[in-house]
């Protein structure tokens, strides 16, 4: 259920869900435009600051915490940042009055900064191994020309080389907000019980402002990107096309079962049995639907011979050309309906996938209960609807590739 919480003038949603079937408690708080798109001109400042939640308010922090089992995280992504918690109810308030001293006393300690940057430091020259997320990397660099896509979330070393505790110190004052903040959570408590308990923890939080929330479009000049690696064994081989989605579109259903037919379901996709079962040119082969409030895209993958690259880079511009071309079969529509529709239950099964299900909904500005409704639509959907909107989507086929792979 929908809930606010007021402070001042502020209403503060909050997603939650009644359960009694374990004495638990879980939290998770969402802040809104504050993950790597709104870090400003310093790399990877989204990133060290969550590192920085992530050790506590002092030494003991951590320790008091794992006493108790008391789960505790804070995480950045592209959009956002967040800060997770999960215990057992008689741990709740000591989690809370923990949470509450970590707003009021976040670890700004230059000798800790230090050993965050070694840390990542470390973290990047292993990536330089990782042909995987360097090919992930080159990918997003040469469809969005935008600088937010210019590093991985980490920054790189000469963002790190200028970060600052008041660069932290800023970033933590314009973006953990309470404009910017959605509460998700729940367990063995009522709502009443729920309010009383977090309340006087994100009233430690400050009233900000909204900043605007920034969108990406995929660069219309299509790329074909390679980073030679002489150690690659294989090559590693990451795509994207742009795709006309908006989420609250009549039809978002149709491009999830569109998508799910092409490249998203595994073994009996198209492309899993095009690219691996019949060509054997390639070990997996997979595309999905990445659809974020910031961007939407079609975002795959495939991993093949360094010899037989070309001719899988082809191969999937040849089958998505006659996917949007000649859509699918009725026996594909079934297959993928039959799995979404099963699959149902296990995204509901538990209470943190419950709540996260309702979290999404509600960030991406749908009513909550939305996902069940597509799944209503979904089970009605007629070939002929579907092979209709595949067709009406041509841009599917303008399609991006970044490598990493031996020459």
């Amino acid at each position: 259920m929908l809930h606010q919480l007021k402070f001042k003038d502020i209403q503060v949603p909050v997603i939650f869900e009644e359960n009694h079937d374990l004495p638990i408690f879980v939290l998770r708080l969402v802040f809104k435009n504050a993950g790597k798109a709104y870090e400003g001109d310093i790399d990877g400042l989204a990133s060290m600051f969550a590192r920085l939640l992530n050790e506590g308010s002092d030494e003991s922090f951590f320790k008091e915490l794992e006493l108790r089992a008391i789960d505790f995280s804070a995480n950045s992504g592209f959009e956002s940042l967040e800060i997770n918690i999960s215990c057992l109810k008689e741990h709740a308030h000591f989690a809370i009055e923990k949470l509450s001293l970590l707003f009021e006393k976040v670890n700004f300690d230059e000798n800790l900064l230090a050993r965050l940057k070694k840390i990542t430091l470390g973290e990047l020259a292993s990536k330089e191994s990782d042909f995987d997320f360097l090919a992930k990397k080159l990918l997003n660099q040469s469809v969005f020309e935008a600088k937010e896509f210019r590093t991985s979330k980490y920054g790189d070393k000469q963002s790190l080389a200028k970060m600052s505790l008041k660069d932290l110190q800023d970033f933590y004052a314009k973006h953990l907000n309470l404009n910017e903040l959605i509460v998700c959570g729940g367990g063995d408590f009522d709502f009443a019980e729920f309010k009383a308990l977090i309340t006087p923890c994100l009233s430690k939080l400050k009233i900000g402002k909204l900043e605007k929330t920034k969108t990406f479009k995929l660069s219309k000049n299509l790329k074909d990107k390679l980073l030679l690696k002489s150690e690659s064994q294989q090559a590693y081989i990451y795509f994207a096309s742009p795709i006309d989605f908006k989420f609250n579109d009549k039809d978002t259903h149709l491009a999830k079962l569109a998508l799910f037919i092409l490249g998203a379901g595994g073994f009996g996709s198209r492309l899993m049995e095009e690219v691996r079962v019949k060509r054997g040119l390639a070990y997996s082969a997979y595309a999905m639907l990445e659809a974020n409030l910031s961007y939407q895209r079609v975002f795959g993958y495939l991993q093949t011979k360094n010899e037989n690259a070309k001719d899988a880079k082809a191969l999937v511009c040849e089958l998505f050309t006659e996917f949007v071309k000649n859509g699918v079969s009725e026996d594909e529509l079934t297959q993928a309906r039959n799995f979404l529709l099963g699959s149902t239950p296990l995204r509901y099964e538990s209470l943190e996938k419950r709540l996260d299900m309702a979290l999404g909904e509600f960030y991406k500005g749908l009513e909550l209960g939305h996902s069940l409704k597509e799944l209503e639509r979904i089970k009605k959907t007629s070939l002929s609807e579907l092979n209709a909107y595949i067709k009406k989507h041509t841009e599917l086929s303008q399609i991006s590739f970044a490598s990493v792979q031996n020459k």
